[in-house]
């Protein structure tokens, strides 16, 4: 095992951020989140709670309430990238700070959150065909973008921190059911069955697959009940306040002073 996993050091921000044109693409409201560049940009800024509200930001405008957008496949293509920098490793919260107050600070390192945001994402298009919301372009671009993700994530299933090694299995659990990637079912289904033994966030989602496979599942514990407070892991909960959702669709425009910003 590796502290680093597929780690090759500090990610060069502004050039992968440039590698996409982000006028091209949207998230979910541009007129109250902050545009997917700004957003990215951000998990490595130099203060830990805008790291943690960017990534609170990544579930609230480019995969809003499980929708996918044309912004969501090369924002998750970036967070896949930069798994690995050495400064993903810090402790950073997803909470508000009223959520602070009301049930304690809860930290996770930034590649976990961000593990946890790529399987939640990548689990979203495991459902039947109503699910998930988007245009189908953009759950086909996200679809298409599979095998991509699982190379980038593979690496972290010999990560030297349990927490990541779990995070890593729950995004990867999702991509297998791409046509090329079920090649490395069998190599994982044990450690599969250990998740699904051990009391985690990620137990109930172990089971779920091991049962899809036709595996013996009957041996489990019973999974966790979902944490409505649980805002540093997977299945994050969304909620919808007042008589109308004010995240709406819009083209996100990235004016060329943003570039100006860029670390």
């Amino acid at each position: 095992m590796t502290n680093e996993g597929g780690s090759t050091g500090l990610v060069d921000v502004r050039a992968l951020l440039l590698r996409t044109d982000w006028n091209a693409v949207e998230h979910c409201c541009p007129n109250v989140a902050p545009m997917t560049p700004v957003i990215l940009r951000q998990l490595f800024d130099d203060d830990p709670r805008v790291r943690g509200t960017a990534v609170r930001e990544l579930s609230d405008a480019v995969t809003h309430q499980g929708t996918f957008y044309s912004a969501t496949a090369p924002a998750a293509l970036f967070v896949a990238a930069v798994l690995g920098d050495p400064r993903t490793r810090a402790g950073v919260t997803r909470q508000r700070p009223w959520e602070i107050e009301l049930h304690g600070e809860r930290l996770s390192s930034l590649r976990v959150l961000l593990l946890d945001w790529l399987g939640d994402t990548a689990q979203n298009t495991d459902h039947p065909p109503e699910w998930p919301p988007g245009a189908q372009e953009d759950i086909d671009g996200f679809l298409a973008i599979r095998p991509a993700l699982y190379d980038a994530v593979h690496p972290f299933l010999g990560d030297g921190e349990q927490e990541v090694r779990d995070a890593a299995l729950y995004a990867i659990l999702p991509l297998l059911t791409d046509s090329t990637l079920t090649q490395h079912l069998p190599g994982l289904t044990n450690a599969v069955h250990q998740l699904a033994a051990r009391d985690t966030p990620y137990s109930g989602y172990a089971i779920d697959r091991l049962a899809a496979w036709g595996q013996d599942t009957s041996h489990n514990p019973e999974p966790q009940q979902p944490d409505p407070n649980r805002f540093a892991g997977p299945h994050a909960q969304y909620g919808v306040h007042g008589d109308h959702d004010r995240w709406a669709g819009h083209v996100e425009p990235w004016p060329d002073s943003v570039y100006d910003a860029l670390p």
